[in-house]
């Protein structure tokens, strides 16, 4: 009967790192970038079962079939989220397959889908937190017309200088030049399922997510980068609200199972 409370209280905790994984979901709604997270459970062993298995042998014939629930991944859902436009031109979004490549300050790789991108003091683009595009893309001092090409190579029409400007024929334009200041590179990766999440909507490659695959934008199955627009989070509140009443009507039964139990031990131990 011991086991039966194992079990219930088991649910009970499991269920309760779904509702917490479902609220912050819901709290990362309108975060750029965010990809649901979703916890997949798998029943527990008896010990019984687990010394048969080490031992080679069949499970004893009255060992109950589980001894609970436990989680056993958390993953990402790396579906593609809405394109939103901003108007503001360091706002790139991905449409498609692939990630921008961080430089974290301990020397380590960052990727995200969040495409809100600043200037550092020295010019540098960085991400909203300060960490720099890897490979390093700098703009001039004064620029205006910022353009991310179909290819990923970013341009920017910068002011003519006074040596270029004395060049000039009276029939040629004088509002400026249209200079390459460097091109966009993404990443992909084989098993996107197998990213750790650092927080700062960065993720972290792993063994099981395998090594980075670097491309430009559009080719080789990387998506397209447009500027001016944000991809906003995958979070689909109405799913997300069916999950959460799934879920605590399952802490409900749980606990009403770890109850009853409790009450007939309890009985059990009053007896004559």
């Amino acid at each position: 009967m011991t086991s039966s409370l194992d079990a219930a209280l088991s649910g009970l905790l499991e269920q309760q790192r779904s509702l917490e994984l479902i609220a912050n979901n819901l709290a990362n709604v309108n975060t750029t970038g965010y990809k649901r997270a979703q916890v997949h459970f798998q029943d527990v062993l008896d010990t019984a079962q687990i010394l048969a298995a080490l031992r080679g042998e069949l499970p004893p014939a009255d060992a109950s079939t589980s001894a609970g629930v436990q989680s056993s991944t958390l993953r990402r859902t790396f579906t593609q989220g809405p394109i939103t436009p901003t108007q503001r031109e360091l706002d790139f979004a991905i449409e498609g397959d692939g990630f921008f490549r961080l430089a974290l300050p301990d020397g380590s790789f960052g990727y995200t889908r969040d495409g809100t991108l600043q200037l550092g003091a020295d010019g540098r683009v960085t991400s909203a937190h300060g960490y720099p595009l890897e490979p390093p893309i700098t703009l001039p001092p004064v620029y205006r017309d910022l353009r991310v090409e179909s290819d990923g190579s970013i341009t920017v029409r910068r002011p003519l200088t006074e040596a270029e400007l004395a060049g000039l024929r009276p029939d040629q334009p004088r509002d400026g030049v249209r200079e390459n200041v460097g091109t966009l590179q993404l990443v992909r990766f084989a098993n996107t399922d197998g990213l750790s999440a650092l927080g700062e909507n960065l993720f972290a490659e792993t063994a099981e997510s395998q090594a980075p695959i670097e491309g430009q934008p559009g080719i080789d199955g990387m998506g397209f980068v447009r500027s001016g627009f944000l991809e906003a989070s995958n979070v689909d509140v109405a799913e997300e609200m069916t999950a959460m009443t799934l879920a605590s009507r399952s802490y409900q039964l749980n606990l009403t199972a770890y109850r009853t139990i409790d009450e007939m031990l309890r009985a059990a131990g009053q007896l004559p």
